[in-house]
């Protein structure tokens, strides 16, 4: 398309799109100057969650361009989204501090009059304070847990009254613990003193056992050592008897074996001791001999002076 360079250029038409874009900035700013923006984004979240929900099971919306299952979902999610921050917005601007409170109309009002008119009249929240040049009314809780409006004095007693109540109770709770500390040192204390007389009592049960073992096994050793000795002694002893029985036997064989020598002496041959057989040549003299007698057989052998 051409123009002659001496005429004026055409104008260019606005696009309808951008005019109810422009419209739709308008309108959103007054909605947020005016404070119904809060409830304007409830409103379309909540439609839009319906479409979102409708498409999701649908698979599309064709008049509401949502083609498929998926863009329903993030419009459902988007909707969401845009809810809770309407929800949000709403109740951050439903709050206000103490301060703020005051300037309601009722209670702008309720500035005008003396406070003390409205001693004893219903409040609504326990920290509203209702302030008149250097006066103060404060919304309190009475006994029965009603909020009603009361002086300073009466909110100033009530705070110590309140502030003493705390210290008294913090008191008890201090005493409390320390009484319970003190039973939980007594009963620590208590236990470790029963383990104490118990591992003695343990170790003292140990010693007389071992004691007592060590006392059995030396009277089994004595009495084996007394059995022992016992034993060899009688061993020595049957050997003795042995060595006896055997010499016994030898000297009987011995004169048994001996040639009997008849010699005819005097019946009546007497020797003093065994010096007297020895220095007359008689020595050994058997039983029977002549001058044999058991004076001077002290082994009782029967052989004498050997």
């Amino acid at each position: 398309m051409t123009w002659d360079s001496n005429s004026a250029p055409p104008k260019r038409r606005v696009s309808k799109r951008w005019i109810w874009w422009g419209i739709a900035a308008v309108a959103l700013i007054l909605l947020v100057l005016s404070g119904a923006l809060p409830g304007l984004m409830i409103l379309v979240g909540i439609i839009a969650l319906i479409l979102g929900l409708v498409a999701l099971l649908a698979n599309g919306i064709k008049w509401a361009r949502i083609p498929n299952r998926k863009i329903g979902a993030g419009v459902a999610g988007a909707a969401l989204v845009l809810t809770f921050a309407g929800g949000a917005l709403s109740g951050t601007e439903g709050t206000g501090s103490p301060e703020t409170s005051l300037e309601e109309p009722a209670v702008a009002e309720t500035l005008q009059s003396d406070l003390a008119s409205f001693v004893g009249q219903p409040c609504e929240f326990d920290y509203q304070v209702m302030t008149q040049a250097d006066a103060n009314n404060y919304c309190d809780e009475d006994s029965t847990g009603t909020l009603l409006w009361v002086d300073q004095d009466t909110h100033d007693r009530a705070e110590a009254d309140l502030a003493a109540a705390r210290e008294v109770e913090a008191e008890k709770a201090a005493e409390a613990k320390m009484k319970s500390e003190e039973a939980a040192a007594v009963k620590a204390k208590e236990s470790a003193a029963a383990k104490k007389a118990e591992i003695a009592a343990e170790a003292k049960k140990k010693e007389e056992a071992a004691a007592s073992k060590a006392k059995a096994e030396a009277a089994a050793k004595a009495k084996a050592e007394r059995k022992a000795a016992d034993a060899q002694a009688a061993k020595v002893r049957e050997q003795e008897a042995a060595s006896a029985r055997a010499a016994q036997k030898a000297r009987e064989e011995q004169e048994t074996a001996k040639p009997k020598i008849q010699t005819f002496t005097d019946s009546n041959t007497y020797y003093a001791n065994c010096t007297a057989v020895r220095n007359a040549g008689a020595d050994p003299i058997y039983s029977g001999d002549p001058g044999y007698s058991r004076k001077l057989d002290r082994d009782g052998d029967g052989v004498a002076c050997e």
